[in-house]
């Protein structure tokens, strides 16, 4: 129908085609526009579903990016944060990351449960509280503590490993016992545990079992470590001789 042809019309036919008209495209544009409005929403917020189910005490926005972390004290279960429930013996921690929870002084974990230590005789829990050491004068061995036997001219130590003692000054370990040092003329005690235990005087070098004086050629002088000799400057060393360049 043509707009002269709706002219012509008298006015309550032209109320009444108009009134048709209104009903018959109403609809689909009220519904175009829902749709579109919930289209946006989505566009805008993809993550309102999911996070419309977070309460606000277990789950906050993360500090960086996009997207949602749980708060301390709770873990993220597929789209929720839960609460966590430590084990027997154990507390929940502040952190927001790890585990969620953390055993008692005294106790350790195994799985998701916190057994406690169980320290030997003659040893102590140590500062992290699930580990133990053996007291001064024992050593470990295996789960228990054995006495340190300490042989003639040797001494306890505080070190963790080893045999547990060291030779005092003048001896030298030798098969689980201490052999006392032979200091040959123009030597001294080390502190060393390995080697002889002796080293020679500066201007001597040493042999198995003594020391002997460094001779030094003309134009020169002792080394560094003082048991040999370097070449004055400009002097080149030659041979057993020191020449010029």
């Amino acid at each position: 129908m043509t707009t002269k042809h709706i002219s012509s019309l008298d006015k309550k036919s032209r109320n009444s085609l108009t009134r048709n008209w209104s009903r018959r495209f109403a609809v689909p544009t009220r519904a175009f526009a829902g749709f579109f409005v919930f289209f946006l929403c989505l566009a805008t917020n993809p993550a309102h579903a999911q996070s419309s189910t977070l309460s606000a005490d277990a789950a906050q926005e993360r500090s960086y990016g996009s997207g949602w972390t749980c708060k301390s004290g709770f873990e993220q279960s597929g789209s929720e944060c839960v609460p966590v429930v430590p084990p027997e013996n154990a507390y929940t921690t502040q952190a927001a990351y790890g585990r969620g929870f953390e055993c008692h002084y005294g106790f350790e974990r195994e799985g998701e449960n916190c057994r406690a230590v169980i320290v030997p005789e003659d040893a102590f829990l140590d500062y992290s509280g699930s580990r133990w050491t053996c007291e001064r004068g024992y050593r470990r061995e295996q789960d228990g503590c054995v006495a340190v036997h300490v042989p003639e001219n040797a001494y306890l130590t505080d070190i963790s490993y080893g045999s547990g003692w060291e030779c005092e000054r003048g001896y030298i370990e030798d098969r689980l016992t201490c052999r006392r040092i032979e200091l040959p003329a123009n030597a001294f005690l080390t502190s060393s545990r390995y080697g002889s235990g002796w080293k020679c005087d500066r201007g001597f070098f040493q042999t198995p079992t003594s020391c002997e004086p460094v001779t030094i050629p003309a134009n020169a002088h002792i080394n560094y470590s003082g048991d040999g000799w370097d070449c004055n400057r400009p002097y080149k060393q030659v041979g057993e001789a020191c020449r010029m360049p």
